[in-house]
């Protein structure tokens, strides 16, 4: 069971140890299990225990922006990409540039 507004990561297993390390909750997925990881984050993205949900960028990739960004803007809940270990693929920074875009309206972070 998840308590009320708890952190939750989704990603592959050598991605979770550190964050499950300092108190996230964490579920871990398969790269290519962008079906039921899906299916999980519309479940969680629902609740209202959920406060933020962290994606690994290798498995937000494979589930597609877009279906995030709906999931989103349906429930309202904070969901951000994370890079792994092995660096960044650059959906961190683009999700975080639309963010700071949308919450303030400008740019601020590209050059």
């Amino acid at each position: 069971m998840i308590e009320n507004g708890k952190i939750v990561a989704m990603g592959p297993r050598q991605q979770m140890p550190a964050l499950k390390s300092v108190g996230v909750k964490t579920l871990e997925y398969d790269a290519d299990d962008h079906v039921e990881a899906m299916d999980k984050l519309n479940d969680l993205a629902g609740s209202e225990a959920v406060s933020v949900i962290l994606l690994s960028e290798s498995l937000a990739e494979g589930m597609g922006a877009e279906a995030i960004a709906e999931v989103r803007e349906q429930t309202g809940t904070v969901i951000m990409a994370i890079p792994s270990h092995e660096g960044s693929i650059g959906l961190t920074e683009k999700w975080f540039k639309e963010a700071m875009e949308h919450s303030i309206g400008v740019d601020l972070i590209s050059d």
